[in-house]
């Protein structure tokens, strides 16, 4: 093997070899980076205050829905129509038999 074939083939395993003790590293920090970030996210979910919220976690803007909120308050409101409804009708019915 000549000396550039040599010097070729060391730089290429000194490059492999930096590789896989950098890149490990590298992707362990994203990977904690982003479970902070899931962490912020679910702590700010936990705080649900109403039907839609919005919270800036890490400079974004993160919009929380409720959707047990949402349903739980369209059914007040469909409840409370068909009471009002059904009151009604039932002051309509007797006043027209009566």
């Amino acid at each position: 093997m000549s000396t550039l074939e040599s010097a070729i083939a060391f730089s290429l395993i000194l490059i492999v070899l930096a590789f896989m003790i950098t890149a490990p590293e590298s992707i362990a920090l994203d990977s904690f980076e982003c479970a902070k970030d899931g962490g912020n996210e679910l702590f700010y979910m936990e705080q649900d205050k109403g039907v839609a919220d919005t919270n800036y976690v890490h400079g974004v803007s993160c919009y929380d829905t409720s959707p047990e909120r949402l349903c739980t308050f369209l059914t007040g409101i469909s409840d409370n129509f068909r009471l009002i409804y059904g009151s009604v009708f039932e002051l309509a019915k007797e006043e027209t038999d009566g």
